[in-house]
């Protein structure tokens, strides 16, 4: 077996120094090689099973989406392709992606937020190797096609079916399998970026989510999403990371299953005082964490929100999420229009867009109404942009006084107005409210 390797493709001695010292620290057993040009990659393919290559696009390297193309046509792939760009060159961003890299960054490379995303990149490139292999020795598989998603079962229900689904499924019942070793057992959801599958690994009975790309153009935003769950990974309450796997040339993201219910759905069906703040809490302790290394979740509501059996609260769906530690060439509206903040509603949004979403669901705990709310989608952004929300104890006068002030700073139009990050929200509802989570400041 060759020893694996990320090569690098640059002639600037800093940039093999920062990935060496990466690589020692993080993967000691992956060799870096650098070259300074095309003209090295094939001996270094080789010599060694490349899990990725780094190549410097800056204006003096002459480097273009047709060496993208170069590279693909190698003998041996050189894995999964990341360009590096100085801040002056982002305009060529789309170039290479459309060229065919698979994901970019643009300098300086930083010792926080990169290291999560190369060490995804290069787990997606040994997944295509070990994918390679198995194709090679295993004949075609066949799919046998897609189970439309169960809706709108109560909680217990939907439970039940999908531990009885698990347990009857055998060999002849299997939806599919994907890279050699998971198992489809039904699919969770479908949206205009891909599928989320409840999957098992075989041999292990291992529960487990995919979130598939529905082609491989959209593996940049799965890479990113999967490199923010590795960040948040030390947090308790985390969604743990378990692998990134190529199908056919699809970065699918593997995480862990949480079992539960919406809080949606237990709100719903009603819900205790207790459990409401409890789980509030949690979820502020986790936004908290989150928000200290510059993560925003952009996509708060009570559907993305997972309560245990043990009542334990749990955030999912981070593939809205922005790492405001990395420069961005987005400015794309993303978000729930009834959570969304005034910001977000013109692409901008920050730290303070998740402290204004907290607000909209604690204002829903406390009234069990949404502080803006219109069917019509234009009235509604225009309702989030210029009206004032009904104060929540105008609808229920048991509110607490310090728990409206508190929900209407979080609601206000411009984020500096609001608290700066969850951390400082839960700093403010404990010392306005020293029983919060025994269930004595929001109603049933």
């Amino acid at each position: 077996m060759l020893p694996e390797t990320v090569l690098l493709i640059s002639p600037i001695a800093q940039h093999a120094e920062f990935l060496r010292e990466i690589l020692t620290k993080l993967a000691p057993q992956v060799n870096l090689t650098q070259v300074s040009s095309l003209g090295g990659v094939e001996a270094a393919a080789r010599q060694s099973s490349i899990l990725l290559t780094v190549l410097y696009a800056g204006g003096e390297t002459g480097m273009s989406p047709r060496s993208i193309s170069k590279l693909k046509s190698l003998p041996k792939h050189p894995g999964p392709i990341l360009v590096l760009l100085p801040p002056e060159e982002a305009a060529k961003v789309r170039t290479f992606l459309r060229g065919g890299a698979d994901e970019f960054w643009l300098l300086p490379m930083d010792s926080i937020a990169f290291p999560p995303r190369l060490l995804v990149l290069m787990e997606w490139g040994r997944a295509a190797l070990e994918e390679e292999s198995f194709h090679e020795e295993t004949p075609p598989r066949f799919s046998l096609g897609r189970l439309f998603p169960l809706r709108k079962l109560r909680c217990a229900v939907g439970r039940l079916v999908a531990r009885q689904r698990l347990e009857g499924s055998g060999a002849g019942e299997l939806k599919s399998v994907f890279a050699g070793k998971w198992q489809k057992i039904h699919r969770l959801g479908f949206g205009s970026f891909g599928e989320v599958w409840l999957v098992r690994r075989r041999g292990k009975g291992l529960q487990a989510v995919a979130k598939i790309p529905h082609t491989p153009k959209l593996n940049p935003q799965f890479f990113r999403e999967a490199a923010i769950l590795k960040r948040l990974s030390a947090h308790p309450s985390a969604v743990k990371l378990l692998e990134v796997l190529d199908e056919d040339q699809k970065a699918v993201i593997i995480e862990e299953y949480v079992d539960g219910c919406t809080l949606q759905q237990l709100l719903d069906e009603g819900m205790e005082s207790t459990a409401k703040e409890r789980a509030f809490l949690e979820l502020l302790d986790f936004l908290a964490f989150a928000h200290g290394h510059k993560i925003i979740h952009r996509d708060l509501k009570p559907e993305n929100i997972i309560i245990t059996s043990a009542g334990n609260a749990r955030l999912l769906d981070f593939g809205a999420a922005k790492d405001l530690t990395r420069k961005s060439t987005s400015s794309t509206i993303i978000g729930s229009r009834p959570y969304m903040a005034p910001e977000q509603i013109s692409g901008k949004s920050e730290i303070g867009s998740d402290v204004w979403a907290m607000g909209v669901l604690l204002y829903t705990l406390a009234t069990g109404l949404l502080p803006f709310f219109d069917d019509n989608e234009k009235n509604l952004m225009d309702m989030i942009l210029e009206c004032d929300p009904e104060p929540p104890r105008g609808i229920d006068p048991s509110i607490p006084e310090e728990l409206e002030a508190i929900i209407l700073k979080c609601l206000r139009k411009k984020p500096e107005d609001r608290y700066r990050n969850a951390g400082e929200l839960r700093d403010a509802i404990q010392l306005a409210l020293p029983g919060f989570g025994d269930g004595s400041s929001l109603p049933s």
